[in-house]
């Protein structure tokens, strides 16, 4: 499965996805926009964690080195292009992006130009009962 929506819409995604409340916590609390670059954990110890990531866009891009669980990535800063088996979302800030960190993900292609990014990657296993 794969969500690309605006960051407005996302309190409507927590009842399939109940991490989300942490990470609209997170966000809430400006950490991402604070924080270097980086692995991080939130600060509720849940089973969501955050990457953080400033880049340059190319026309190569790079392949995501995550692996296993789900990944809720926003871009804070700048834009770029995220390809996902085949499919191609265009990633801006008040945007997200989720799905499966075991498809083929090819992240920070530019749109025309290479562009300074910053993005935030949230990563988790999906708790559906």
């Amino acid at each position: 499965m794969i969500v690309f929506d605006t960051l407005s819409q996302l309190e409507s995604y927590e009842g399939v996805f109940p991490e989300i409340r942490t990470i609209i916590d997170v966000m809430d609390r400006s950490l991402p926009y604070e924080e270097g670059d980086g692995k991080h954990k939130t600060p509720e110890e849940s089973n969501v964690s955050y990457i953080i990531d400033t880049f340059l866009t190319s026309s190569k891009g790079f392949e995501s080195e995550l692996e296993d669980c789900s990944v809720m990535e926003i871009v804070l800063e700048g834009d770029e292009i995220v390809a996902i088996d085949g499919s191609v979302f265009r990633m801006q800030p008040g945007r997200f992006l989720l799905y499966s960190a075991s498809r083929s993900v090819k992240r920070g292609l530019s749109y025309s130009l290479p562009e300074h990014t910053k993005a935030v990657r949230f990563i988790f296993c999906l708790s559906r009962s």
